[in-house]
């Protein structure tokens, strides 16, 4: 569960003395996130003003994090984070700016060119590099992280069996046959992980995907809570979920979306891509509590429980390679 202030909480009068310390009004607000409030600042800049001083650390480390990327030939652009000022209560960031709006803005109705823009676009990410490499796996650290050294498999078992305890009883009543798959599941990284690794941003859905128009992407924003080093697929298996994830037709648009992403992997890179879809519905199912509803009635809860509950994913991880 993620637990901090978002920009609800912004005092009125303070946000005004922060504006004012930068020449802004109100009708320079670009828009309203979970945790900021976004101003133009200038052609090239943003203010961004959180309700949360102690976001400060986070902040900088992003600040680093963002300085240490490349990507060889990349046509988007990364965030960049000029400085960080606390304000009384509260915190103002000064951003690169990057010109457009989230893909989610064209892809109201989904269709087969927009749908592969938006998986090119996660492989693409998956180029990028970060120098000097980070000594751990999540980029924001958490004192339930594993000891430095744990290979990705590792990393992803004790994450899960750290997890999964005190929501075993809730996941037995919503998935036929849970404690046995999720056996089954943990079997899946059992071997050592040998292959590429690199930065996993972890919540690339289209809002965080940005366009100048329907077939150009301008940058890729919002790394932070779920970013990590490891098997750049798990951001693709996750992309094919996020996808319209509470639309209608999110079912079948993710069946959809992964079998396209399988179509160029070999046989147990596809188990991959399916037990990372299992992966993230399980790590992200509780995160987002809704007052006065128990956990497993809330909306998010049961977008994951709809993937953990069909055989399709669980079959096509099948047994241990």
């Amino acid at each position: 569960m993620i637990n901090r202030r978002d920009s609800r909480d912004i005092p009125a009068e303070a946000e005004r003395e922060v504006l004012s310390t930068y020449s802004l009004r109100d009708t320079d607000l670009l828009g309203s996130g979970t945790e900021s409030k976004t101003y133009i600042l200038d052609d090239k800049h943003v203010l961004k003003i959180y309700a949360d001083p102690g976001q400060r650390a986070a902040l900088e480390i992003l600040q680093d994090f963002y300085d240490r990327l490349g990507h060889p030939d990349a046509t988007w652009v990364l965030p960049h984070i000029d400085s960080i000022t606390e304000h009384g209560e509260l915190l103002a960031v000064v951003e690169r700016r990057i010109p457009g709006q989230p893909m989610e803005h064209y892809c109201l109705t989904t269709g087969p060119e927009i749908e592969q823009l938006y998986l090119e676009t996660v492989r693409d990410l998956g180029r990028t590099t970060i120098t000097p490499p980070l000594d751990r796996r999540l980029l924001l650290p958490s004192p339930a992280e594993p000891p430095a050294g744990t290979d990705w498999h590792g990393f992803l078992t004790r994450t899960l069996e750290s997890k999964l305890p005190p929501l075993l009883p809730v996941l037995q009543e919503s998935v036929s046959g849970f404690e046995a798959r999720a056996g089954g599941l943990l079997r899946h990284f059992a071997l050592p992980y040998t292959g590429f690794e690199t930065v996993i941003h972890g919540d690339l859905y289209p809002g965080n995907i940005l366009m100048t128009d329907r077939e150009t992407v301008s940058g890729i924003i919002d790394f932070g809570t779920f970013t990590m080093i490891g098997d750049p697929l798990y951001d693709l298996a996750c992309a094919c979920s996020f996808y319209r994830m509470y639309e209608p037709d999110h079912a079948e648009v993710r069946t959809r979306l992964l079998a396209t992403a399988a179509g160029d992997l070999d046989g147990d890179r596809r188990r991959d891509l399916h037990a990372y879809v299992l992966v993230n519905a399980l790590l992200t199912c509780d995160l987002y509590p809704e007052p006065d509803r128990p956990i497993e009635r809330t909306g998010h809860f049961q977008w994951a429980v709809e993937i953990l509950a069909a055989d399709t994913h669980w079959q096509a991880v099948g047994g241990r390679r």
